[in-house]
């Protein structure tokens, strides 16, 4: 391979995609970490709902009719997810997909050549779409904390909207590959 001239085009492009592909190696450990992070959040929601439950036991004992079942019914849905990630990662991309993995470089026909640079063969497929599904796990976990906590009282209005966008959002950019292809065959339609 010739040498890049210093200010030449081609130079410039392999530093950009050298950028990324070291980015794209620093993310297995933070994708990791997200990980380990969601289910010790998913354990601490676990012990808000217990705790939420008790509340909701001594004040139904006072006659009080203000409590609602609403808070701690959802922090344990939202902490079951955490506890459960891969499996509840998993059913969802089922829902959403069809298939229950992310999906790894299927091939991308586009009939104008703009979604060339996710494709197999591109020097920056592989790290730009490792850079997007990290950031859709971070949106995913985001958006189920953002709904947990929509659920106690004294809450933002749109709190629970935002992080059902997150939740969608999420999905979406973990699995990069395929929702281009859905966009792809929307637009082009399939040929």
């Amino acid at each position: 391979m010739a040498e890049c001239t210093a200010g030449t085009v081609a130079c410039w492009i392999t530093d950009q995609a050298n950028i990324l592909k070291n980015i794209a190696a620093t993310l297995e450990p933070v994708e990791k970490m997200l990980t380990g992070l969601a289910y010790v959040i998913g354990i601490s929601f676990a012990f808000k709902a217990i705790y939420s439950l008790k509340v909701y036991g001594e004040a139904r004992t006072m006659m009080a009719t203000n409590t609602s079942m609403k808070e701690p019914l959802v922090y344990l849905v939202v902490a079951a997810i955490f506890i459960y990630f891969p499996t509840a990662l998993a059913v969802l991309l089922q829902t959403t997909f069809g298939e229950d993995s992310v999906v790894q470089y299927a091939p991308i026909n586009s009939p104008n050549g703009t979604l060339d640079l996710f494709s197999a063969g591109s020097p920056v497929g592989r790290p730009l779409t490792m850079i997007i599904q990290v950031i859709g796990l971070a949106a995913f976990i985001r958006g189920m904390i953002l709904i947990a906590r929509g659920s106690g009282s004294g809450q933002q209005p749109g709190s629970t909207g935002k992080g059902l966008m997150h939740v969608f959002g999420g999905i979406l950019a973990i699995n990069i590959i395929k929702t281009i292809e859905i966009i792809n065959n929307t637009l082009y339609g399939t040929s």
